[in-house]
């Protein structure tokens, strides 16, 4: 009797030890990885919303941030003027910017860009990816 007792006690604890094992590789195996996050994002520079405000050129793209958070985008080579331009909103803190576009069905999608240069001309954006795009005010 005793030695049922004591192989029953071995078997549940290598059945114990096998559901752990099988749970942790089951676990780490679906565990999603994060998308590339740039911590330069959250660094100390701050910009100005003011000089964000205006009329942004890139080749045939075009970026309107207006007073309030809200803003445009329209691109010339769709045959897209600004009076046709998709709307959208932004926030900035500090060198990340937001975009909000709304989607036709209702919704926003969220793009995160990170400002590497801000100054009365000139709006260089950096997106999660790694891709750098350079605007130039044309308003």
């Amino acid at each position: 009797m005793k030695r049922r007792r004591l192989l029953l006690f071995f078997i549940i604890v290598i059945v114990v030890l096998v559901g752990a094992v099988a749970y942790y590789i089951y676990y780490k195996s679906h565990i999603h990885e994060l998308e590339y996050i740039d911590l330069e994002i959250y660094d100390a520079v701050k910009y100005d919303e003011d000089l964000l405000i205006g009329k942004w050129q890139l080749g045939t793209v075009f970026y309107r941030f207006d007073v309030g958070g809200v803003g445009a985008t329209w691109d010339e080579s769709d045959d897209v003027t600004e009076d046709e331009a998709s709307s959208f909103n932004w926030e900035l803190n500090k060198s990340k910017l937001i975009h909000y576009h709304e989607m036709q069905h209702g919704g926003y999608i969220p793009k995160t860009y990170q400002i590497k240069h801000l100054d009365l001309g000139r709006l260089v954006l950096k997106d999660y990816s790694g891709e750098e795009f350079s605007f130039v005010k044309v308003e």
